[in-house]
């Protein structure tokens, strides 16, 4: 079944969502998003992560609910533990939110709206970098490659690469705790066994913070690679050499100036990928992985987005 954007469907309004957002060491950072879901009227549950600053009490003096975990456990047992939450309060869907995201206004309604659709299994923004320098000139070319595949995905009915800040899924595609080092694309995968599409938004938007450093978007996206290995067949667009290819030259089309990018965006991906090789069978370094986050390895970067 092929779906498009603006196409009138029937919807369940009785259907619940959660606003659901993991975070370690965000007190900068929490307010924002949490901030946009409540002002949306969503309900709000932050997992503080093991968090050693103030994200909790941020997380709560702006309208979250939130549980703490004593340590740091990752992204994966956070999420599960959001999933559980959900699922005894009786939500039928959770809208996942980047702790350094900036939703712009409306757009996870927007999300909403098509959840409750009963022909949806799950819908996901178009995700947008913000920074400035050489990591960001070249992280931006990546997002923008990720976002012309996943609209080619959709467009050739293949199935569509779930993403990572912002997004909505029904619960009833996850039925078993998350141990995997790319949790969106797991749950991704579990939305297209169950028979029910994902939907991409490119109107629907979400801004973050690109990569500060080429340290951290060397390691960020062998982690990525690492995540699609471990998974099997990967939905990712980077992972499927056709729509690479034509993803590459649409985005340069759209924008030649990032063609001064393509070849350090090149040598990045090709050594994260052949570091990510030779770390794929050592299962200790993979359990650190799935605890991975970004702190010292970036400066966080502040921005006002409506």
């Amino acid at each position: 079944m092929r779906l498009v954007v603006g196409t009138s469907l029937s919807q369940d309004r009785r259907l619940r969502a959660l606003v659901v957002i993991c975070a370690y060491n965000e007190e900068g950072s929490i307010a924002v998003p949490v901030s946009r879901a409540v002002r949306e009227g969503f309900d709000v549950l932050v997992v503080d992560d093991g968090s050693e600053d103030g994200t909790a009490e941020v997380a709560e003096r702006h309208g979250a609910t939130v549980v703490r975990s004593p340590e740091r456990c990752g992204k994966a047992a956070a999420l599960s533990r959001a999933i559980d939450y959900a699922k005894t309060q009786g939500y039928g869907a959770i809208i996942e939110i980047g702790a350094d995201a900036i939703p712009t206004q409306g757009s996870i309604t927007k999300i909403y709206q098509y959840l409750t659709s009963p022909k949806i299994g799950a819908v996901s923004a178009l995700q947008i970098p913000l920074g400035k320098g050489l990591a960001y000139n070249i992280d931006e070319l990546m997002w923008s490659v990720l976002a012309i595949g996943k609209s080619l995905q959709q467009r050739l009915n293949r199935p569509v690469h779930l993403g990572a800040v912002m997004y909505g899924v029904k619960l009833e595609s996850i039925d078993k705790p998350l141990n995997i080092i790319n949790d969106d694309e797991y749950i991704g995968k579990a939305v297209h066994k169950s028979g029910k599409p994902h939907l991409f938004l490119e109107d629907s938007v979400v801004y973050f913070d690109a990569s500060t450093s080429i340290k951290h978007l060397f390691t960020r996206r062998k982690r990525m690679i690492l995540g699609h290995l471990q998974l099997g067949k990967s939905t990712a667009p980077s992972m499927q050499p056709d729509l690479l290819a034509v993803a590459t030259l649409l985005s340069l089309i759209k924008k030649p100036s990032r063609i001064t990018w393509l070849i350090p965006a090149a040598v990045i991906e090709i050594a994260a990928r052949l570091a990510a090789f030779a770390e794929l069978r050592k299962e200790k370094l993979l359990k650190e992985y799935i605890k991975w986050h970004t702190h010292g390895l970036k400066k966080p970067i502040q921005y006002n987005v409506v």
